[in-house]
Parts: structure tokens; sequence; C-alpha cells
């Protein structure tokens, strides 16, 4: 898993290859408040794929690399188990958002 940083936080992740970004990232990209990604995932799960619209990664395999984003403020302060989107999956989350309100 490799990353870049920009000074705003919205270059993704490289994860398997592929361009993601986390809820953080989500959130700050769209400029709303915490937890609203993680709410609109929460929503439209049933629709998202694992291994196509988003990655797990679970604190105790990736807890290092989690550590990494943390310090690095592209993840909340308080992320045990990290979640990050493809594009696909960052559409699927705009709809559910879009579709709440």
């Amino acid at each position: 898993m490799a990353h870049t940083r920009d000074r705003d936080m919205i270059t993704p992740l490289t994860v398997a290859g592929e361009p993601v970004l986390t809820l953080r990232q989500i959130d700050r990209l769209n400029g709303v408040p915490k937890g609203t990604a993680f709410r609109a995932f929460k929503r439209a799960r049933d629709r998202l794929r694992e291994g196509e619209d988003f990655h797990r990664f679970d604190a105790t395999t990736h807890g290092e690399w989690i550590e990494r984003l943390r310090a690095q403020g592209l993840v909340y302060p308080a992320t045990v188990h990290v979640l990050v989107f493809t594009r696909a999956g960052y559409e699927r989350l705009l709809y559910a958002h879009k579709n709440q309100q």
C-alpha cells in the first residue's frame, strides 16, 4: 500500500494499484461534517461490494499503516479500522448521501 500526501489531504491513496479515498478525505472533499461519509456508507452498505467499491483494513493486521494514516491526518483520530473507497464506491456514497437529503 502506497500513498501520497497533499496539503489539502485530498490526494488519493493507492491500494492494490487503485486510487482510493478514506472517509475523512471524502468528508473534506465534500465540505461536510465529520461522519457524513460514514453515515452514507451505512445507508449504501447493501449496494456496495467489498473489494470493488471499498476495502476494509482491520487494525489487528494493518495497525502500523493505520497509525501512519492517522499521523498524516488522513483518517480521524478515533479511527480503529479503515475503510477506503474506489471511484465507483465514492460515487455510490454520493448517491446515498444526496438521496437522504
